[in-house]
């Protein structure tokens, strides 16, 4: 694995002129963008409107033209030193072909890091990865599976986050201890997090993007996506036009 780096100053995540097209569909039309180190932003919109094709554009798993840069390295071309610095949390499982104890064991090998250290953050989630092991992944509920998955960004030293609806299937109870593991991060990471749950931006991010028919229709701190309506309601987020308090510390 190539060891991780600090990028040497530049953003954490810029994409420049970003298309991404499904035949005649264009699905991305110049998407321009960058977050800086410990910028934590919401990605939010209507279903449809590109966010799931950004973010894995943003871990190279599609191509696309344009530029898309992690903490200085090309997603495509340096895949394996731009991604040592990125941990994911899907909205929806994989089905993962393997043991619970194994998915540990490749996390452990490929993220050089002791099991012991998932299995101490998947307990604060109330999963024993250890009773489990032979358990095979797809066995688990849907539940169980994003809590391993969460655990196993959570539990990584990469500076950098890429969550697709990570709580959807999360319970209330779990919800809320991922949502505080991730506050409470120190030194803070770079968040990229696209939700609807208005609760998570609210809590979590100091900056709102907009993504509308694969365009950037917004891009402002959380307090004015909040105060505005209109831009909550068209990105599919009801606030009732009520300012909602909310905190961060880093």
């Amino acid at each position: 694995m190539i060891p991780p780096r600090d990028g040497g100053g530049c953003p954490a995540v810029r994409v420049g002129g970003l298309v991404k097209r499904y035949g005649a569909r264009a699905v991305l039309k110049g998407v321009d963008l960058e977050i800086a180190p410990g910028e934590r932003v919401a990605l939010v919109g209507p279903n449809g409107s590109g966010k799931t094709t950004l973010m894995r554009c943003l871990l190279g798993l599609v191509r696309a033209t344009g530029q898309v840069r992690i903490a200085g390295h090309d997603a495509w071309s340096e895949h394996e030193a731009a991604q040592v610095h990125v941990a994911y949390v899907p909205q929806r499982a994989p089905g993962l072909p393997a043991t619970v104890a194994q998915v540990v064991e490749f996390w452990s090998a490929t993220r050089r890091l002791g099991a012991e250290r998932l299995g101490a953050v998947a307990r604060v989630f109330g999963l024993d990865v250890e009773a489990l092991g032979t358990v095979p992944f797809t066995a688990l509920s849907g539940g169980m599976q994003q809590k391993l998955l969460a655990a196993m960004a959570l539990a990584t030293e990469c500076p950098i986050l890429l969550f697709d609806e990570p709580t959807a299937n999360l319970d209330p109870q779990a919800r809320e201890v991922f949502l505080a593991m991730l506050r409470d991060r120190r030194p803070a990471p770079t968040v990229v997090l696209s939700s609807h749950r208005l609760e998570e931006v609210t809590h979590l991010v100091d900056r709102v993007l907009v993504l509308t028919d694969g365009r950037i229709t917004f891009d402002a701190p959380v307090d004015r996506f909040l105060t505005e309506p209109g831009v909550a309601a068209a990105a599919g987020m009801d606030t009732g036009g009520r300012v909602v308090p909310f905190g961060r510390t880093r």
